[in-house]
């Protein structure tokens, strides 16, 4: 089914299941892994459900593009805010020899295969690295700390790409109709919260451009691309 299929169906499927979708505002609802701590196979089995939807979805290959695009190769230290357990950032080290680190308010679990720091990257003070990567994180944080992390990041690393969800119709019921059904019930609830509480496009970039100006270094390149059908949209700052 290519793109224009898939806006048609989306379109017929949100009129026929009577779906009135109002995504004007940002929704409050926290997710349910922000709200509870869940053991930890079923956390352990959540995450790599994610990393799982991640890779069908492009966000990983994305992700790596813009690292390619920055020069991120056997010299260069990844940072990753809100890593989860990390599987992201090991299949970055892997592919592009660099070393990585990630941040995560849970910290390290028993298992993982690469560092782990367990902080809040809105408030303390983050391991160096060249490039800082946050995939899907952004929407966790209201507008006043989402500056803030991002100006934390520019403190301690000279690039970021920041990779989100897009509010929008689109993306939501698609996710309702074709990915939901395929996943476990923590995932399915929470990424459909994720969608609504995801940044617009013109949201986001007011957020990130709020966030420059109050930067001691000065951004000396600045992209902002949303993907095809709302899927994802990503932000890449360069420092000088």
């Amino acid at each position: 089914m290519n793109g224009s299929s898939l806006l048609e169906f989306a379109g017929r499927a949100k009129r026929r299941r009577g779906w009135t979708i109002r995504l004007t505002e940002r929704a409050q609802t926290k997710e349910i892994l922000d709200e509870c701590e869940p053991d930890g196979e079923t956390l352990r089995c959540c995450y790599e459900e994610m990393d799982r939807l991640h890779q069908w979805l492009g966000n990983r290959a994305a992700v790596m593009r813009r690292l390619r695009a920055l020069g991120v190769g056997a010299r260069s230290r990844v940072l990753d805010i809100g890593c989860g357990q990390g599987a992201m950032l090991r299949v970055i080290c892997d592919r592009l020899g660099c070393e990585g680190v990630g941040v995560d308010l849970r910290g390290a679990c028993a298992d993982a295969r690469v560092r782990i720091v367990k902080a809040d990257a809105v408030s303390d003070s983050l391991p160096r690295a060249d490039v800082a990567i946050s995939v899907v994180m952004a929407h966790h944080l209201d507008p006043q700390a989402l500056v803030a992390m991002i100006r934390n990041v520019e403190r301690s690393c000279d690039a970021l790409v920041l990779l989100d969800l897009v509010r929008h119709p689109v993306p939501l019921t698609l996710f309702r109709a074709f990915v939901a059904p395929l996943l476990c019930r923590i995932n399915a609830s929470d990424g459909a919260t994720s969608v609504r509480r995801a940044y617009t496009r013109r949201e986001l970039r007011e957020i990130v451009d709020a966030a420059l100006d109050g930067c001691q270094r000065k951004a000396v390149d600045v992209r902002h691309d949303v993907a095809a059908l709302w899927l994802r949209q990503v932000v890449t700052v360069r420092w000088s």
